[in-house]
């Protein structure tokens, strides 16, 4: 049995818009993607509720109003659990900020 075709396969992204996500934008529930936990994050609002927060930045690409796909850029923080990583320039701090 052939794969089925997907959805996208015939879309060339180069000529579509990049939206960076806002509380206001409507976009749906709706996403499939082959990585389970894409959807999940997407499907019950984390993404949405971290960019309410303002610990994260979403940009999404649609097609026909189809959601295909997103990507985030997350605050966060680096903790080093070796003493301070940077010791040797006189930095005592074992916390940084870091984004995912």
């Amino acid at each position: 049995m052939p794969p089925r075709a997907g959805k996208f396969d015939s879309v060339t992204f180069l000529t579509e818009n990049v939206e960076q996500l806002t509380p206001e934008l409507e976009t749906g529930q709706g996403f499939r993607c082959s990585r389970p936990e894409f959807n999940t994050f997407w499907r019950k609002g984390r993404v949405q509720r971290e960019v309410m927060a303002s610990i994260c930045r979403c940009w999404i690409i649609r097609h026909n109003d189809a959601l295909a796909g997103y990507i985030t850029l997350l605050a966060d923080k680096l903790s080093a659990s070796d003493g301070p990583l940077l010791a040797s320039e006189n930095i005592q701090y074992e916390t940084f900020p870091a984004v995912k």
